[in-house]
């Protein structure tokens, strides 16, 4: 199940999986600090590990690319949700976690993708990691830029607050991102 997905991640791109793994303990915190239940934050756990499967299907070329991607890139990369949500809907025992993942990249305002789902009709576990995975790749390094601040990365979470985020997520990140790494 879980664990052969994020093998075969892991396998295929080392920073995708220590992304993954940051992304999953940020993000089963805000689930508790949002008051979820057991079974609410375990999906949100999965979801969190899971969220970057559909990248299996990314060629490399395009994956770790050194500059900006154009738009022909672009595209190919967008379906990495829709494709992990159908890898996870083959595993019966996962398959509960493909809407979720398919999720992950809509906004809070409509302008996402693949759906163009808004508010609350992102899943809560879709919108928890939507913020948490965000704020990890500010503040990481990529080919194409340097990491920004954990200020600049709090700043642009809340200047997006209501547009690309939920934020009741938002204000329950920082406010976990403050008890953690207090400034």
């Amino acid at each position: 199940g879980v664990a052969a997905l994020v093998a075969a991640l892991e396998a295929r791109d080392h920073d995708t999986a220590e992304h993954s793994r940051q992304v999953v303990g940020l993000a089963t915190a805000v689930a508790r600090r949002l008051g979820l239940d057991e079974t609410a934050t375990a999906t949100v756990e999965h979801v969190a590990i899971l969220h970057d499967v559909g990248k299996v299907a990314v060629p490399d070329s395009i994956l770790q690319k050194p500059g900006p991607l154009n738009d022909a890139e672009w595209e190919v990369m967008r379906q990495h949700a829709a494709v992990g949500a159908r890898i996870v809907a083959s595993a019966r025992t996962l398959a509960h976690h493909a809407a979720p993942i398919r999720a992950e990249h809509e906004r809070w305002d409509g302008g996402g993708y693949p759906d163009g789902l808004r508010g609350e009709e992102i899943p809560i576990a879709s919108r928890i990691t939507i913020a948490c995975d965000a704020y990890h790749a500010m503040t990481s390094s990529r080919p194409y830029r340097a990491a920004r601040s954990d200020a600049e990365a709090r700043a642009e979470l809340l200047a997006n607050a209501g547009t690309q985020f939920d934020p009741h997520v938002v204000d329950a990140l920082l406010r976990e991102l403050n008890a953690s790494r207090p400034d």
